[in-house]
């Protein structure tokens, strides 16, 4: 699972595909099916000076200089910090100048879904619904090369998550499970007779009522925490770390003390990819050109023994 607010970055995909091809390819017949869970948080603050959201609205290429803002909203006003992730909207047309210009043709299968479901709406498009599912043609694009495959297919979808939560009464644990709906985009393929399932939405009302629930602050980490016990992976760098900034130590801390329950996390270390030279320290985040695609995931192959 990703936790990110918007979407994941274009390296953190291509690593984590990796790593499942290597995990189906050594499992024979132990795995059926796999399935990628991006969480999106739409309630989430924009912080303009955030690289990690910034990114979104003015989307800048590895190894070239292009940068373009997208969204409506002007930089003035986005570096207010008065803007929720979900309420920023993007300009279609300064979308598909980018595209034109940078050669991210995938961008456009994006666009053109969105169109025909009617959520392009004045040349406008919600940033939570473009780069969502831009994530997912991505991983459609990129999937082309390491797992071979030739065609793949997007759709909406709606589905009940289960979260199971531990409260103490008297020192006695009580396990409630509670079920939330959950909705957004998906994409499917097969490899080795394996089905593959790669979906992202807006988790922001489990968020929310988790937090409720526990008497605490906004706390994703007690959201993914739980998650994890249902059997999924979480991707991310180790909570733990003492290199991990302070907040997120602290809510780690907190969530693990009040669910009973470790994270589970699968690293994915960019700094490997920095000290192998394939990226420099700002760069991990930018996205990647068509052109660099093949180079970039041979490269992370070797650096990473994938």
């Amino acid at each position: 699972m990703f936790a990110r607010p918007i979407a994941p970055y274009n390296i953190e995909t291509i690593l984590a595909l990796l790593y499942i091809k290597g995990i189906i390819d050594v499992s024979e017949d132990k795995v059926n099916e796999v399935i990628l869970d991006t969480l999106q948080w739409g309630d989430d603050k924009f912080y303009f000076y955030n690289k990690k959201k910034r990114i979104f609205v003015r989307p800048q290429i590895l190894y070239s200089k292009f940068q373009y803002h997208i969204a409506i909203i002007s930089r003035n006003k986005l570096i207010s910090g008065k803007y929720r992730i979900v309420d920023i909207d993007l300009d279609v047309n300064k979308i598909s100048k980018m595209i034109e210009e940078t050669g991210l043709t995938y961008m456009n299968e994006s666009l053109n879904y969105l169109r025909n479901k009617g959520k392009v709406t004045n040349d406008i498009v919600n940033m939570l619904h473009y780069w969502g599912l831009t994530e997912l043609c991505y991983i459609g694009n990129v999937s082309e090369h390491i797992f071979g495959i030739n065609n793949y297919k997007i759709e909406e979808f709606e589905d009940k998550i289960e979260l199971v939560n531990n409260e103490f009464k008297d020192g006695i644990k009580i396990i409630n499970k509670v079920e939330y709906k959950i909705s957004g985009y998906k994409l499917s393929f097969e490899y080795n007779d394996k089905q593959l399932r790669f979906r992202i939405y807006d988790a922001s009302h489990i968020y929310k009522e988790e937090s409720k629930k526990y008497k605490t602050e906004m706390n994703p980490y007690i959201t993914l925490i739980l998650l994890s016990r249902s059997g999924y992976i979480l991707l991310g760098e180790d909570p733990r770390k003492p290199s991990v900034d302070k907040k997120t130590r602290h809510f780690y801390k907190e969530a693990k003390k009040k669910t009973g329950y470790y994270i589970l996390p699968l690293e994915l270390d960019v700094q490997k990819l920095i000290k192998g030279g394939i990226i420099g320290k700002e760069d991990y985040v930018k996205f990647i050109g068509k052109d660099k695609i093949p180079y970039i995931i041979n490269t992370i192959r070797e650096i990473y023994g994938i």
